[in-house]
């Protein structure tokens, strides 16, 4: 019997087998981050890494002040990055 595979699903099969397909969600996901706060607040981003396990996104600001005020924007921050993705991959920010 012969099964006809697009190179699609091969190469979707072969980024699963070797974890690829993680790395490139974070990615994407860190990626609309940035692209979501926009400069300036990127600037004032120390670091921004996210959990798959947990569906988690870790952000370290430079400031305290900054940190509060996202926080009051936390949902809209999380639709928005979500949105950007095109699936609800993002169920938690956690400011630092």
């Amino acid at each position: 019997m012969e099964h006809e595979y697009s190179i699609k699903d091969l190469i979707d099969v072969a980024l699963k087998r070797y974890n690829f397909d993680e790395s490139i969600t974070q990615g994407k996901v860190e990626q609309a981050y940035r692209d979501v706060v926009g400069v300036f607040i990127v600037k004032l981003t120390r670091s921004v890494k996210y959990d798959r396990d947990s569906h988690t996104l870790n952000v370290v600001l430079a400031s305290p002040a900054l940190k509060n005020e996202l926080m009051y924007k936390v949902s809209s921050l999380k639709d928005s990055i979500n949105n950007k993705l095109g699936k609800k991959e993002v169920w938690t920010i956690m400011f630092y």
